[in-house]
């Protein structure tokens, strides 16, 4: 059987990625980061200079030539611009390369965020190409669509699961055209885990499913996946293969999804 993930464009760069991303406090080992990328065709890895087995994995493949195929998802927690040249040069040293894909404001809660030196700070790595495109990650849907317009943003990290479906509305339905807007990344698809319970005598949803229904939006490039075990990951690049979840099951997760909410 052939594993290996389908990718897509990052929105309107030239990005290409893997329909699946590792994320997160994942258990993954090195070992795992490496079988992930060689046997699954995950391509998107989100981390931090605190994952040390992930920044291991990623080093030992940018080491041994694949450097081309990954896309390393990174960034700055502290909104100030003093902040992030200093963040920006300890993400590129510890995976050892000289510039960094997809480069967050973290957590973005207000828009003081993006304000004074801070957003001209994250153009100039941009501009002295530093990164490749310049993202947020926001909870704040109106905020995240706005800043979208105001920052031109290449690509926006933003919550949508079956039990949070507003950023449909609120974001996804007044993006620009495909082609011309910003990619778009898809994190808690499994709402921390809540979705895989159940709620009453609804469901509970298998984690392939919340992967399944949060790829099933045309606007949504990529979903994060926080696994604990490569062979997790595994079941769910296997899920993801199966495609867009079918319209009956679609209507029981949001029935589902509106009864965890």
């Amino acid at each position: 059987m052939d594993r290996l993930l389908p990718t897509r464009p990052l929105g309107k760069t030239n990005i290409e990625v893997s329909r699946l991303g590792l994320a997160g406090n994942f258990g993954i080992d090195a070992d795992g980061v490496e079988r992930a990328f060689h046997e699954l065709g995950v391509r998107y890895f989100f981390v931090t200079n605190r994952m040390t087995a992930a920044i291991e994995g990623l080093r030992r493949l940018v080491r041994a030539g694949h450097r081309d195929r990954i896309v390393l998802a990174m960034g700055v927690n502290v909104p100030f611009g003093w902040a992030v040249p200093g963040a920006w040069e300890k993400c590129a040293k510890a995976i050892g390369v000289d510039t960094i894909d997809v480069f967050h404001l973290f957590w973005v809660q207000a828009h003081w965020y993006v304000t004074g030196k801070t957003w001209p700070a994250m153009q100039k790595l941009k501009d002295e190409g530093k990164v490749r495109a310049l993202a947020v990650s926001c909870h704040d849907r109106p905020m995240a669509r706005a800043l979208v317009d105001e920052l031109s943003l290449d690509a926006l990290m933003i919550r949508y699961n079956a039990a949070h479906r507003g950023a449909e509305k609120e974001i996804f339905a007044t993006l620009p055209k495909a082609g011309e807007r910003p990619g778009v990344i898809a994190y808690t698809a499994t709402r921390w885990g809540r979705l895989l319970k159940p709620a009453g005598k609804l469901g509970p949803m298998s984690g392939g499913e919340c992967y399944r229904f949060a790829l099933g939006h045309p606007a949504v490039d990529v979903a994060l996946c926080g696994a604990r075990t490569y062979d997790e990951l595994a079941q769910n690049v296997d899920a993801v293969l199966q495609g867009p979840l079918d319209s009956a099951r679609l209507d029981e997760i949001r029935a589902f999804g509106d009864a965890v909410r």
